[in-house]
């Protein structure tokens, strides 16, 4: 992983906003989920999420492919409970049956069909049979298609059918969670809490991402889900700013199409003046000329006569 920062890994001293609100959120719904276990956060990035999953759980490996994330990794989060390997999702490097969780959020996109599949096989195989899969992506239809818009690092993105058909294919019990950005105003007492109420979710079809929690086992999972609820007013402001800053660059560039469809009106005028005055020009220079054919015109006319005479 290069230094410079691209955004599509979640770096928490460089993300802010709705950015760092979505990761914050997934790993809080998955603490929830580990507590006592041994886990797996599979292509971990910066290692932050791991470390937020470690507060509640008894072990966590944190697996991913670029050297000097995991390097960078260890060194600011590892400890005795906490670790990050480099590896390959193609290949998790784990025995058998001896995880309790996998953790995999914004991954699977990110890859091609033959290695979502060869992911999803590696993951059931580190299972215990009564083990559990956490795992998010973006809902094609919303982040993609809505929005008319693609991320040039995701290779194949989901609607929300086939992501619930390609889990299915290996989990018999699936729990789907939707995750999408809301906007609100409130009236509050200075330092009051927010006791919030929202009379309508939306639905898988209509959110940004869906995460999936999976089992062969029915599961039992109480997820407080209000308390993950995130209301930061500077990700509303800073929306405000890129839509005015968006609004001014658009006034800005409608005034120089009109000024230069001005500056390009004013030049066919010019043109069109301009051939006019060199048509007057043309006019005045035959005019001599005229005059000389018609002087000379009688003179010609009898010496031709005087040579078909002879």
């Amino acid at each position: 992983m290069s230094g410079e920062y691209t955004g599509e890994r979640f770096l928490p001293q460089e993300c802010r906003g709705e950015m760092a609100a979505e990761h914050y959120q997934r790993y809080r719904l998955a603490a929830q989920l580990v507590k006592g276990k041994k886990v797996l956060d599979a292509a971990c990035g910066e290692g932050y999420g791991s470390s937020l999953l470690a507060e509640e759980a008894e072990e966590v490996t944190g697996l991913d492919i670029d050297k000097e994330a995991v390097e960078n990794a260890n060194h600011k989060y590892g400890n005795k409970k906490l670790s990050y390997l480099k590896g390959s999702i193609e290949k998790l490097p784990f025995e058998d049956h001896t995880l309790d969780v996998v953790v995999s959020f914004e991954t699977i996109e990110h890859v091609g069909e033959e290695i979502q599949k060869k992911f999803l096989e590696e993951i059931c195989r580190v299972l215990k049979p009564e083990g559990t899969l956490i795992m998010s992506t973006p809902n094609k239809a919303v982040y993609t298609d809505l929005v008319e818009g693609e991320n040039p690092f995701h290779v194949k993105e989901f609607y929300v059918k086939e992501f619930q058909e390609f889990l299915g294919s290996r989990f018999s019990h699936m729990e789907y969670y939707c995750q999408y950005p809301n906007l609100g105003y409130f009236i509050t007492r200075e330092d009051e809490n927010l006791n919030v109420y929202n009379k309508k979710g939306k639905t898988q079809e209509e959110s940004r991402y869906v995460i999936a929690v999976c089992s062969n086992v029915p599961q039992k999972n109480e997820i407080n889900t209000a308390g993950l609820t995130i209301f930061e007013d500077q990700m509303y402001y800073e929306l405000n700013r890129y839509a005015h800053e968006k609004e001014r660059q658009i006034l800005q560039m409608k005034a120089e199409a009109e000024a230069f469809e001005q500056q390009l009106e004013n030049s066919i005028q010019q043109q069109k003046e301009y051939i006019a005055k060199l048509e007057d020009d043309l006019r005045l220079l035959k005019e001599p000329y005229k005059a000389l054919l018609l002087h000379w015109r009688h003179p010609v006319k009898y010496l031709r006569e005087k040579i078909k005479g002879k």
